[in-house]
């Protein structure tokens, strides 16, 4: 788990031997009703006491662990659009329920154990540690002819994108992390946990339609920042130094496409240098019609991003976030557009350790290109904005994609820090 994580739940039996061969196993438990439907003396014995009674007494456990049962599941961390915004993370998992534990209805056709509205919480266990990879709710629970049950959920971000009428978020001048609390105030989410970056530029106030999320990811974006949501369920904004790597990452992992020597070869890697954010121009306006523009004559085509209604109060403020974001997005570079991690592969046991890969994390990413002349190293370093598991018992996909490249490592580089020759990690790269 990450510093400021969500505590794992306590109050869940786990399926005994589920998955014990895999170095870390997931955990996929299913809020239940707490309290079981009205029946007669259980329906099993009719005078299992002296007098019978109506057995609705009985707490059931807040949760029920369906790993013994599940048959498949996707858990997608997909791309943020050409404007930078994340979508809500999406879990589909597939269970079997033959045993007709997963689907039991009361007699008006309510769901009695599980359904939509109930949360979905996932994370992987080894012997000693845990690590979250989605917290939601349920949009969709299926009950299909094959006695199989298709569950669908999504993260927070779906419960902020709902409407809730016209309202005025903080006051002028506050910084982002204030205004971000006072819209998910209004927004009232039941769960929600949030970690919001300060930020640095003064907010206009202004009444507003926009559902909670559009609302902070426009706040958001007048500063520069990201929006997205977490492993663990938390809503995180960023400033505009999200570049830099999140602080809560241990370490920053290494990858590469056909370097066989680095820790982790993906499989079926694909490196892209598209215009994809690209942007050679850049025009921000604010709610009050001040303009912002911004240009780099070095950048090729013409490439322009224009963004209307941000709130940044000054002129000085909105030129500064439009010279910082050319600056960002003027050069083409490559990134990683996918590639694959076998987490339970026996031949690599040290994969698991991308369980705890997250968006907004660093990675290095190393690769040798052909040339006339043999190959040329390529060492940059991304983010990681794409994440997509995909489990069934046979195994434990983690797909993984990047930003554009933000840095990189000079080919004679003695060590990472450059500045001790005899550093103990020293290394001559890979």
């Amino acid at each position: 788990m990450r510093v400021a994580d969500r505590p794992i739940p306590t109050s869940i039996t786990l399926d005994p031997g589920a998955l014990a061969e895999w170095p870390v196993r997931p955990v996929f438990a299913l809020e239940q009703t707490p309290v079981p439907p009205y029946v007669w003396d259980d329906g099993t014995v009719w005078n299992a006491a002296a007098v019978p009674v109506w057995d609705a007494t009985t707490v059931m456990p807040a949760w029920q662990d369906a790993t013994c049962d599940f048959t498949g599941c996707t858990i997608e961390y997909d791309a943020p659009d050409d404007k930078g915004l994340f979508p809500a993370a999406r879990v589909l998992l597939q269970i079997d329920n033959r045993s007709g534990r997963w689907a039991r209805y009361n007699v008006d056709g309510t769901p009695a154990d599980f359904g939509a509205g109930r949360l979905l919480w996932i994370w992987a266990r080894s012997a000693t540690a845990t690590w979250w990879l989605f917290a939601g709710r349920i949009a969709r629970y299926d009950e299909r002819a094959d006695n199989t049950i298709e569950v669908e959920a999504f993260d927070y971000f779906s419960d902020l994108a709902q409407p809730v009428g016209t309202y005025t978020p903080g006051a002028a001048g506050d910084l982002p992390g204030v205004r971000m609390a006072a819209i998910a105030a209004v927004a009232a989410v039941p769960q929600l946990r949030t970690r919001f970056a300060a930020g640095v530029v003064h907010l206009t106030a202004q009444a507003t339609e926009a559902a909670p999320l559009e609302e902070m990811q426009t706040v958001v974006g007048s500063d520069g920042g990201v929006l997205y949501g977490d492993a663990d369920g938390t809503i995180v904004s960023t400033d505009r130094l999200w570049r830099a790597g999140r602080s809560d990452q241990v370490a920053v992992p290494t990858v590469a496409t056909n370097v066989c020597s680095a820790p982790v070869v993906l499989t079926d890697p694909v490196l892209s240098s598209s215009d994809e954010f690209l942007a050679g121009v850049v025009v921000l306006e604010n709610v009050a019609h001040l303009k912002a523009t911004a240009t780099n004559v070095n950048a090729p085509g013409r490439y322009v991003l224009a963004v209307a209604d941000q709130q940044w109060t000054t002129q000085a403020e909105g030129d500064a976030l439009a010279v910082w974001t050319v600056a960002q997005q003027w050069q083409p570079r490559i990134g990683l557009a996918e590639g694959d991690v076998y987490l339970t592969d026996p031949a690599h046991p040290s994969y698991f350790a991308a369980v705890d890969w997250r968006r907004g994390d660093r990675i290095r990413i190393v690769h040798d290109a052909r040339t006339p002349q043999g190959t040329a190293r390529v060492d940059v370093a991304a983010v990681l904005n794409m994440l997509a598991h995909q489990i069934t018992p046979d195994g434990w996909v983690l797909t993984i994609g990047t930003t554009r490249a933000i840095d990189y490592y000079p080919p004679t580089y003695w060590d990472q820090t450059a500045y001790r020759w005899d550093d103990a990690g020293a290394v001559y790269g890979y």
